[in-house]
């Protein structure tokens, strides 16, 4: 953790960090009922204040104390600088679960369960693609999803949206391969 930590404090001060949130949750935000929702890996907080901003108590969680630090003391977020190899998101805790820009593969069980019954999971992150130039700047394949694999993992909830598709890059107006999907808890 302290390694990741360092490393994201450092990418959180040095880089421009996006402002507007994810366009996917900006667009299906609605069909989450308003309560508590769960920012994953928030870093400084874009899409916490915008579900904040549309009524949601947001818990923000990240690995970087420096992205955290930023948003402590926002009316409506409760912002925790936790380890996102160890972490647990309690079971039937959430309306909206965002996440969006970071895998780790071993919550995805835990997204699931941490949803309340027509719970609304917002999801989008980079896909290994068989084009290099697409692979966005993970220099690690461990770090990008394979085809399909985001929807296979959230089959048992219901899928309301899912596609993977080329985004221009902000950072340096590159091509990168995304996956985006937004699904619903309906047991």
């Amino acid at each position: 953790m302290q390694r990741d930590a360092l490393k994201w404090d450092i990418r959180h001060r040095e880089n421009p960090i996006p402002t507007r949130p994810l366009e996917l949750l900006k667009t299906h935000i609605a069909k989450a009922r308003v309560g508590k929702a769960l920012d994953i890996a928030c870093g400084m907080g874009r899409n916490s204040k915008f579900m904040r901003d549309c009524g949601f108590c947001v818990d923000s969680v990240d690995v970087s104390s420096y992205a955290i630090s930023s948003l402590q003391g926002e009316k409506g977020i409760n912002a925790q600088c936790v380890d996102l190899d160890t972490f647990k998101i309690p079971p039937c805790s959430y309306d909206l679960i965002c996440k969006s820009y970071f895998l780790e593969r071993r919550l995805f069980p835990y997204m699931i369960e941490g949803l309340k019954k027509d719970g609304i999971l917002v999801f989008e992150t980079f896909v290994q693609s068989n084009v290099e130039l697409h692979n966005a700047f993970a220099r690690d394949s461990a770090h990008l999803l394979r085809k399909n694999e985001l929807l296979r993992a959230f089959l048992d909830l219901e899928v309301l949206f899912y596609e993977e598709a080329l985004i221009v890059r902000s950072k340096d107006s590159g091509l990168a391969l995304v996956a985006r999907l937004v699904a619903q808890k309906s047991d």
